[in-house]
């Protein structure tokens, strides 16, 4: 696997330092939040149309640069982690259309009154199962390096692999809005009803898993700690908006999604990082290469 790229770097005791601390500061943030989490506060129609177009934005960037990460290195724990950022992007679009109020007083894509919420869950608990997909994918592919070597991904796979997200994702907003009718109510207005917290629970539990299973995937990398940190941050918008709130437009509706903001972005910067000091150390190369064949006794010579 190439050198210098996310999945072949080793986390320093700074990479850790840093991670933990932002995690820490999450999980603080969610228990001063909690007690005030049902707090009705105003309306704010610009709110969730800003809110999910950053966060769709970031996620889309976030997955074109792993595709290319997973164009270089072939690892099929690299496609996994870009298809689940592409999944939470084409499914936080069908949130957006069906959400009330926003394109019509009842959300586009036929959705009902419990289309949004139930999108939001297959959301929220989609992701953490790509990222369970990459952790055990990676693991594989470092106990068995010359097994995975001899099956190289095609692009026709990997584009076979690409609709196949993008054919979930359409199936979770079908299911929201055509097959409303088959699940059970989770909103009562903009209420939860108790089948709600039954939901919220099972997929915080799913982020959870998710964490642990991200943990136990040793040796870590510097993906992986930015990715638990993702997780808890995710775990803390999971928590605040769906599971110790009341409904839409309290606090915990409000803070959960900012949270949900922060987590889209973690991964974004770091390989936004990485790419601008790859992009320097090639610019610093070539200008090497250049000295270098200006100081050639030989350059010139016939």
């Amino acid at each position: 696997m190439p050198r210098g790229l996310l999945l072949s770097l080793s986390p320093g005791r700074r990479t850790y330092w840093m991670a933990q601390a932002v995690a820490l500061l999450s999980l603080v943030v969610l228990v001063s939040a909690v007690p005030f989490a049902k707090v009705q506060l105003a309306r704010l129609p610009l709110f969730v149309p800003i809110y999910e177009s950053a966060l769709i934005l970031n996620d889309l960037i976030t997955a074109a640069l792993l595709f290319g990460q997973f164009a270089i290195t072939r690892s099929r724990a690299m496609l996994a982690l870009a298809c689940g950022y592409l999944f939470t992007a084409a499914t936080a679009v069908g949130h957006l259309l069906s959400f009330p109020g926003l394109f019509s007083a009842g959300g586009l894509l036929g959705a009902g009154p419990q289309s949004t919420a139930w999108i939001y869950m297959f959301w929220h608990a989609g992701f953490p199962l790509f990222v369970m997909a990459y952790a055990v994918l990676k693991t594989r592919e470092e106990r068995e390096p010359d097994r995975f070597a001899g099956h190289v991904l095609t692009r026709r796979t990997a584009l076979g692999t690409v609709a196949a997200v993008l054919g979930a994702s359409a199936a979770c907003v079908a299911l929201a809005t055509a097959g409303e009718p088959l699940l059970p109510a989770i909103m009562a207005a903009n209420r939860y009803t108790p089948t709600m917290w039954i939901v919220s629970g099972a997929t915080w539990c799913c982020c959870m898993l998710a964490l642990a299973v991200l943990w136990r995937s040793r040796p870590h990398l510097t993906l992986d700690v930015w990715l638990m940190v993702v997780l808890c941050v995710w775990i803390c918008d999971v928590a605040l908006s769906t599971v110790f709130n009341g409904g839409r437009y309290d606090l915990g509706f409000y803070a959960g999604r900012v949270f949900g903001l922060m987590g889209a972005s973690f991964v974004l910067l770091l390989l936004l990082i990485e790419n601008t000091m790859l992009y320097s150390r090639l610019t610093a190369a070539r200008t090497e290469l250049k000295r270098l064949a200006a100081d050639d006794p030989q350059d010139g010579r016939g």
